[in-house]
């Protein structure tokens, strides 16, 4: 099988990436139903729908509808709107609270919030398309398009917060307002801290990051870092102008306080007046709450003060509580392979002290899991076995692609001899010093080296040369039926090689005609280079003035 992409055949109509692209003729009713259909493209429709005949009936089932109009919840229209909203939602969080409470609540003057009327504009704007735009039911799991069910839905969410949240009370309330200490009206006073409200579509802004973050394939646990530290700002930022609003609500306007009388407010001993400065000593408060090292530059004294200092202190604890989880859940989720590894080389030393292994035997093999896992461990066959036959045979291809690439006569094999010969080998690791064939042993196999070097030396201990990275090796017993080694292999270094045993060389390799003739020429002639080196080597042995260790001398042979 082939990792080409599918290219149909068929005369059917090609869906493109952009949904602009093939509307024809370029009416208005044309391209608002081109974006506003169904589209497989948006995460929220790779998360939900199943196949292509999933999106392709439900694509159907939107245009047989009495209201075209009707915006699908994974369109590409609702997907780039949302992430247009998650910016504004992520701007909002921030300026509305702020012009409130430094602001619109200003004790020394009536200012006006000009800032957050374009946003009050295009959460209307958000209104209107949520009032006509489909939802997932994950109780019937089904996609609602009827209008009369959107509403409801949407009656019982969020729509009372987002109308209640998205009006320039402090306009509309303008002949009305005073400052504190002048008969304020209370209930002016509260209309006007009413957008503060938008902050519930916090779970909103949350939800449209995951599906961002799932659409451009980041890693789950970037998701959570960001989040919970965008959290950690916002709590911050949000208890900061809480911390400035609350005194002026309370003392001043309640109260009925002037701001010159209310000596217990922190706010009117400050030495500046500007927003800037007021913003950073309320920042300075709440984070010296929150890590618990003091109240700031100004003890509180009000009742309202001291209710919100200890708040945030208990928040504070719970933050950093809740850090620590998303810290460990990371981690743990980085090093769970590596602590597993750790786990099994625990267990292999218990093996080793309980049948009493020398030295020498144990650290060979512990340095063997060392190399075999590097650090990592993993079951190879229960993760392979919940794949599809194709995809186990595509990534058994790919992992022996270094083999493939050294060994020579691999390189002109048709695609599906190689992919057979691919399947039947298995992966064995050999540690310095091993002996990978003995001399005079009965042959069931024949072995490839995908990496490390071994020496071939004759029964009677002769080297006679090195094989390196791409080389094989014990062919010579599966082409003639109960041979014997004619010569022993013995692994240099850290050796990783794939052997494929005899039934599945006749079955791979055999039948290829080509293949199986060029291994048997090469074999024949190792078998005669070995015949004459050990020839050589016992007349060697016999003469009575040979040096004992020339044993070990190795003759210059070419490498094959």
């Amino acid at each position: 099988m082939t990792n080409a992409k599918h290219i149909c055949g068929l005369a059917a109509r090609h869906e493109h990436k952009f949904p602009f692209a093939p509307v024809r003729p370029l009416t208005f009713k044309n391209v608002w139903i081109a974006w506003c259909s169904i589209s497989k493209y948006t995460p929220k429709c790779n998360h939900y729908m199943a196949s292509t005949a999933t999106v392709t009936a439900e694509r159907r089932r939107h245009a047989t509808l009495k209201h075209w109009w009707i915006i699908h919840p994974f369109s590409y229209a609702r997907f780039l709107w949302d992430t247009f909203m998650m910016v504004i939602y992520l701007i909002a969080f921030l300026t509305i609270p702020f012009m409130i409470c430094f602001v619109v609540m200003d004790y020394e003057s009536i200012l006006l919030d000009k800032v957050n009327v374009p946003i009050y504009a295009i959460c209307w704007l958000d209104i209107s398309f949520n009032c006509i735009t489909g939802y997932y039911d994950k109780r019937d799991t089904r996609i609602e398009l009827k209008l009369g069910k959107i509403f409801t839905s949407y009656l019982k969410g969020y729509f009372l917060p987002d109308v209640l949240s998205s009006f320039p009370y402090d306009h509309i309330t303008l002949p009305w307002r005073r400052l504190p200490g002048d008969d304020s009206y209370h209930i002016v006073t509260l209309i006007n801290i009413l957008p503060f409200i938008k902050i519930t579509r916090y779970l909103t802004l949350k939800t449209s990051m995951f599906y961002l973050f799932q659409h451009f394939e980041f890693k789950h646990f970037y998701y959570e870092l960001y989040i919970s530290l965008l959290l950690g700002w916002y709590l911050i930022f949000w208890f900061s102008c809480l911390c400035y609003l609350i005194p002026i609500l309370i003392m001043m306007h309640f109260a009925n306080i002037s701001p010159m009388e209310c000596t217990k407010c922190w706010m009117t001993g400050l030495e500046e007046r500007t927003l800037t400065f007021r913003l950073k000593n309320a920042i300075l408060i709440v984070l010296e709450n929150i890590l618990a090292t003091g109240y700031g530059l100004f003890v509180p004294e009000t009742d309202g003060h001291l209710i919100l200092s200890s708040l945030v202190m208990l928040i504070g604890r719970l933050m950093m509580c809740y850090f620590l989880i998303i810290f460990l859940r990371v981690k743990a989720k980085k090093t769970l392979s590596e602590t597993k590894f750790q786990e099994i080389m625990n267990e292999v030393e218990a093996y080793t002290r309980q049948k009493q292994l020398v030295p020498h035997m144990k650290k060979r093999l512990l340095a063997y899991y060392h190399y075999r896992f590097k650090n990592s461990y993993f079951r190879e066959k229960q993760i392979l076995s919940n794949l599809s036959e194709t995809l186990r045979e595509e990534i058994a291809l790919e992992a022996c692609r270094r083999l493939i690439e050294n060994v020579a006569i691999f390189k002109n094999l048709p695609k599906h001899i190689l992919q057979s010969i691919v399947n039947n080998l298995k992966f064995e690791l050999y540690l310095p010093n091993e002996v990978i064939i003995k001399a005079g042993s009965h042959g069931d196999c024949m072995f490839f080296l995908s990496s490390g070097s071994v020496a071939i030396l004759t029964p009677t201990g002769k080297e006679i040369c090195h094989l390196d990275d791409g080389a094989y090796f014990g062919e010579i017993a599966l082409l003639v039926a109960d041979e014997r080694r004619v010569a022993s292999v013995v692994a240099i270094d850290i050796c990783e090689v794939y052997r494929i045993d005899r039934k599945d060389f006749r079955q791979c390799i055999a039948i290829h005609s080509d293949l199986f003739a060029e291994i048997e020429r090469i074999a024949i002639e190792r078998v005669d280079k070995v015949i004459r080196a050990e020839k050589q080597h016992k007349r060697f042995l016999m003469r009575p003035s040979h040096v004992p260790n020339s044993l070990g001398k190795k003759m210059s042979v070419k490498k094959y």
